[in-house]
């Protein structure tokens, strides 16, 4: 098993809706700092959000 990205349009609207969600939704403290911070973390979780987990073929079953 392996990480891979999937770049696809879906994908790349999907993570923009989301960041534009959050930061329309979501309570942000007021200092710059902090708001900057939360922030960053959430666009590492939904960036994070657009790998999936590729299993390879199993050797056993070896299409002929």
């Amino acid at each position: 098993m392996k990480l891979q990205f999937k770049f696809n349009l879906f994908g790349i609207i999907t993570f923009l809706i989301l960041c534009g969600l959050f930061y329309g939704l979501v309570p942000l403290p007021a200092s710059t700092l902090w708001r900057a911070l939360v922030c960053v973390l959430a666009v590492a979780l939904f960036f994070g959000m657009c790998f999936v987990v590729v299993t390879q073929k199993s050797p056993i079953r070896k299409s002929k």
